[in-house]
């Protein structure tokens, strides 16, 4: 099946991004724009498709279905969430249900294939502090990031691609944007459904990684948002009743 916003004869798609339905232990939020938000960058910037994958739960992806309709009917949503296994993130990509986090990899894995989706291992090489990756764990996903535009660099995406080729496993990237300034900085090029194109690996990865001026803006305003709401509370109940009203 093809889509109708064309790259030449080609689709372009944005794999992994975040909306304001991620939630972070210290942020609150894990990021600063809305679905609609979103959508409107990636059609800006010539994308025919962005998968909205919030942490552990796939309200965000749900509501750029709906958002989608009305902004640009032709505009594909991949829904789906990023999801925390004991190992590791995880993609669940094209599920419509919740995934619990912390399960073993091959729990995660089988539960995402179960809804119908599949399971890509995130950023598989990157450093986290308090935060496990994937690394050797990646080969029990259905396929490998190769190309993550902000939480990954050239050397550790390097790994994932010898990894994925070592295994002769299926290949994907996104921007891992949390903020509209950051959409479509990676993703994947292909002349099909996105899913069905990783799974068969007819896909080329495209992508420049994100200035590390923006992932500073991100995190500062992040940060600037969650110290106004400890000082105005209300603030903070006004935001969560604006995304709870959806």
């Amino acid at each position: 099946m093809l889509f109708n916003r064309l790259l030449g004869d080609m689709l372009k798609f944005d794999m992994h991004m975040h909306t304001v339905y991620s939630k972070h232990w210290f942020f609150g939020i894990d990021a600063l724009d809305y679905p609609r938000d979103m959508i409107k960058a990636a059609i800006k910037k010539g994308l025919t498709g962005i998968a909205i994958t919030d942490h552990n739960n796939v309200r965000g992806s749900l509501i750029a279905l709906k958002d989608a309709r009305s902004i640009d009917k032709n505009f594909k949503i991949i829904t789906g969430s990023e999801i925390r296994s004991a190992s590791g993130d995880i993609l669940a990509l094209g599920i419509k249900e919740n995934v619990d986090p912390l399960q073993s990899v091959e729990e995660t894995v089988e539960k995402i294939r179960d809804l119908g989706g599949i399971a890509i291992a995130a950023h598989p090489f990157s450093a986290f502090v308090f935060r496990n990756v994937l690394q050797n764990e990646a080969i029990k996903t259905d396929g490998v990031e190769i190309f993550n535009a902000t939480n990954s660099r050239f050397y550790q995406d390097a790994r994932s691609m010898k990894l994925a080729n070592r295994y002769n496993m299926p290949v994907s990237a996104g921007s891992d944007a949390h903020s509209m300034i950051a959409v479509g900085n990676a993703g994947i090029i292909c002349d099909s459904d996105p899913l069905e194109a990783i799974i068969k690996r007819k896909v080329k990865v495209f992508g420049n990684y994100t200035p590390y001026k923006h992932i500073a803006f991100q995190a500062l305003s992040k940060f600037g948002r969650s110290a106004k709401w400890l000082l105005s509370k209300q603030e903070k109940k006004d935001i969560v009743k604006e995304i709870n009203k959806y």
